[in-house]
């Protein structure tokens, strides 16, 4: 009985140990196991750190560039901005300049002066004709009334037009001129009229030496532009 109980508790010893060989085996690979994982990941963690800082900085790099190119831009649409309000106060300006210098048509309501010979001359005296000084007086008197566009027989008139005499012809900017004379004025039309007719005044005194005038009221005329050229040979801007 003493043997058998011996021998099973020997038995028992050797399971025992072998129990306990067994689990420091596994606990021993485990560790193992268990070291190689982590050292793994850990490299994986430190290379991943590193990309994420690569990443993180070429991103605030680009931020940067996207903010210095809407930066650019910006300003390029403002320049553009600027530079259209510019142009086009500046064509503005030049129209307005060319409209006072007469380059550009004109159409408004006004008068149409006619200034013509008599319609019969006096036999054995000298024969009455328009002369330049008649067609200066008038045009002089509707600038005095306020007209803003003036052309006689399509020859716009400019603040460098000068009217002057040739045989039996009126010149108006290098051009000869026949009568009749059609004077245009655009202006209003009723201030136009009443400054011609004032009792005794320029017209009357035109009609007493025998010129057949003429002073018909319009409410759409058209004046053209003028078509010559501005040359200043003393004249010289002041700077």
């Amino acid at each position: 009985m003493s043997l058998s109980r011996r021998a099973l508790t020997s038995v028992t010893v050797v399971l025992i140990m072998a129990a306990l060989g067994f689990l420091v085996v596994a606990q021993i690979r485990a560790g193992r196991s268990f070291r190689t994982q982590v050292q793994v990941p850990t490299r994986n963690v430190y290379a991943l750190a590193t990309l994420l800082r690569a990443e993180r900085e070429a991103r605030l790099a680009l931020e940067a560039q996207v903010t210095d190119v809407r930066t650019k831009l910006e300003a390029y649409e403002r320049t553009a901005s600027e530079g259209r309000s510019l142009a086009e106060a500046m064509g503005r300006e030049l129209e307005t300049l060319r409209i006072a210098l007469g380059l550009k048509a004109m159409r408004g309501p006004g008068v149409v002066v006619r200034v013509a010979d008599p319609k019969t001359q006096s036999k054995g005296s000298n024969p009455v004709v328009v002369s330049y000084q008649d067609i200066v007086a008038v045009v002089n008197e509707l600038w005095a009334a306020g007209a803003e566009a003036i052309a006689v027989n399509g020859q716009r008139l400019t603040a460098t037009t000068g009217l002057s005499q040739v045989s039996g012809t009126v010149v108006v900017n290098l051009q000869r001129l026949t009568g009749p004379f059609d004077i245009v004025a655009i202006g209003d039309p009723a201030t136009l009229e009443g400054a011609l007719n004032i009792r005794g005044g320029l017209i009357d005194g035109l009609r007493a030496l025998g010129l057949t005038i003429t002073i018909t009221r319009r409410d759409n005329l058209t004046v053209p532009a003028y078509k010559g050229s501005f040359t200043f040979e003393h004249a010289t801007p002041v700077e």
